[in-house]
């Protein structure tokens, strides 16, 4: 075999792996060593007979080899990939392609020194004109590759039928199509043609797919050669379905069409919004729409608005009970400024709706200014979309709203400085406000504002609290489990400033039907609360810097987001592995 595996090499022995990894006594293991060959079978074979944890064993296995672990719930294989192998051969084996890239072929496996299949699955990938000249292997358990094929053949079972039947009637329409080019009425021809039965079915079956796989958004991303539907689940991007690049145009044709855009503009990006339940109303759905031109042609993204499911309670949210109270005390203050920071996805809308479902009084007036309103939230809260292309935007809008007697106001986002001086005046006449901006923790935002020009006095005079986010997955109920931390999750816990003893445990999901076999379902808020106190008021108008800030709230009690996904993890809400992805220390 011509090509060249990748992996690293151990710094540890066989012996001190299986003693760190499984916290067994060197005496123990001579043990066990004896037990095994006496019973003719190798240690790990042994260990795994004796209960230890599956994931642990192929861990020890990974490392002492030279290559990495991995539990497979990030990884989504090529369709192009996958369908050359029967479902058959790849459980027989026990191997997985992962992905292929620039000639590197990464697989999964439960045995790494089965050369033989390794050698039979490449020799299968270059038959087909796969290229492979590196081989990254991945590690993992019998149990989590016999559970990722069976994902992956199920839906790739769900989607044939129907997608084989559209395709064929879809061929149909090559004539129309060339019809088309030569039709003086483009709009009413194209139409016409995205009216067609197998397109409109495609169409709303990506969309009710996606739903009922819980995704928050829907890729459809046109490539060289095919067009590629992928969905956004937990978080992570995975690819569904590959279909034929001629149904591109009609596709996409239709999405204009069910969201009332242009459907003959393809060089400008457009936004809208589909109301689902017009086309299914068994499925109360909105979906934010933008497209994008490409290289290939039009690119479409989708946002799920569940209506239905959406949860604006803050009880649910993931706060502390520390973090909730002084968030519960900040909203129902007279005035005030209150942040709501992190990147795009991290739940700080969510955040922002909650609180104001539940200071929505009727002695008060609540006005919003959103790009654009996500979920109408009813009562007496008066809900507005900015227009940029009728000049109508965040800081006209917030003029606007200081002539129409408000108390609470809620800006979507601080873009630029003028609207940050509008929202900040408007905090310190008399109004509660609410905003997001794009910073990375609590007391980064501090900075931001300043260099957005407001000055630090007014920085401290308008503010009350600022709120960092981000989202990690959550462990499935169903299946979740507890374990003992290995070092360098027992060095996580510790520089998060929690002891760990023999006791410690933490917790992941083992993967079951529920979940997909991911293990997580769902997602949970890990917070950062930052409380602009007397003290903290001060020192901005010192204009101290950062450093200084941050020692001062944390000495105030503030709880980074690291330490507040580190205790999650310990209360078994979310994973370690989680909390690091997602945060920075």
């Amino acid at each position: 075999m011509n090509v060249k595996i990748n992996k690293g090499t151990s710094e540890k022995s066989f012996i001190d792996l299986i003693s760190d990894k499984l916290g067994i006594s060197f005496e123990a293991i001579k043990v066990l060593q004896n037990e095994a060959r006496k019973e003719n079978k190798n240690l790990l074979q042994l260990l795994t007979e004796k209960g230890f944890p599956e994931e642990k064993i192929a861990e020890i296995k990974a490392e002492y080899l030279g290559y990495k672990y991995d539990d497979l719930s990030h990884y989504y294989p090529p369709p192009e990939i996958i369908k050359v192998f029967p479902e058959t051969f790849l459980k027989k084996r026990l191997i997985l392609p992962l992905d292929y890239d620039n000639r590197t072929l990464t697989v999964a496996m439960v045995e790494p020194t089965d050369i033989m299949s390794l050698n039979e699955t490449i020799d299968i990938l270059k038959k087909e004109g796969f290229l492979i000249s590196e081989v990254n292997i991945v590690v993992t358990t019998k149990t989590k590759l016999l559970n990722k094929i069976d994902i992956i053949y199920e839906n790739e079972k769900q989607l044939e039928s129907n997608q084989q039947e559209l395709i064929e009637k879809y061929e149909k329409k090559k004539e129309a199509l060339s019809k088309l080019k030569k039709s003086k009425n483009i709009d009413q021809d194209l139409e016409e043609l995205s009216a067609d039965l197998p397109v409109i079915v495609l169409a709303n079956k990506i969309i009710e797919y996606a739903y009922k796989k819980g995704a928050s958004d829907i890729h459809i991303q046109p490539e060289e050669e095919k067009v590629a539907v992928r969905c956004r689940i937990d978080g992570d991007l995975m690819e569904f379905l590959s279909l034929p690049k001629n149904i591109h145009d009609g596709l996409v044709t239709r999405y204009k069409i069910m969201c009332n855009m242009k459907i003959d503009e393809r060089r400008l990006p457009q936004d809208a919004r589909i109301n689902y339940a017009q086309f299914n109303p068994e499925i109360n759905i909105d979906l934010r729409v933008s497209t994008v031109p490409t290289v290939y042609g039009e690119d479409i993204v989708m946002r799920i608005l569940d209506k239905g499911n959406v949860v604006l309670d803050l009880e649910k949210l993931g706060f502390t009970e520390e973090n909730l109270e002084l968030y519960r005390n900040a909203i129902r203050k007279p005035y005030g400024m209150i942040l709501l920071v992190g990147p795009t996805g991290s739940g700080k809308t969510t955040a922002l709706y909650s609180a104001l479902r539940e200071i929505d009084t009727p002695e008060k007036k609540i006005i919003t200014v959103e790009d654009p309103v996500e979920y109408t939230l009813g009562g007496t809260i008066v809900q507005t979309s900015i227009n940029p292309s009728a000049g109508y935007t965040f800081d006209k809008a917030l003029r606007a709203f200081l002539r129409h007697d408000p108390d609470v106001i809620l800006v979507g986002e601080i873009r630029d400085p003028e609207t940050a001086k509008i929202a900040v005046e408007a905090s310190l006449t008399g109004h509660l406000v609410f905003s997001t901006l794009h910073t990375n923790d609590s007391i980064n935002t501090v900075v931001r504002l300043g260099e957005m020009g407001i000055e630090s006095y007014l920085i401290g005079d308008s503010l009350l609290l600022v709120v960092a986010q981000r989202l990690a997955k959550r462990i499935c109920s169903n299946c979740k489990t507890e374990y003992k931390p290995d070092e360098k999750e027992k060095i996580i816990i510790k520089e998060a400033g929690f002891d760990v003893d023999e006791n410690t445990v933490v917790y992941k999901g083992e993967g079951c039907e529920v979940c997909n076999y991911t293990g997580y379902k769902g997602r949970v808020g890990i917070q950062e609360v930052l409380k602009i106190d007397r003290e903290m008021k001060d020192l901005l108008l010192k204009e101290v810097g950062i450093d200084v800030l941050r020692e001062e709230a944390i000495k105030k009690g503030l709880k980074t987001l690291r330490q507040d996904g580190v205790l999650k993890a310990l209360q078994g809400i979310t994973t370690l592995d989680q909390v690091v992805k997602t945060t920075i220390e």
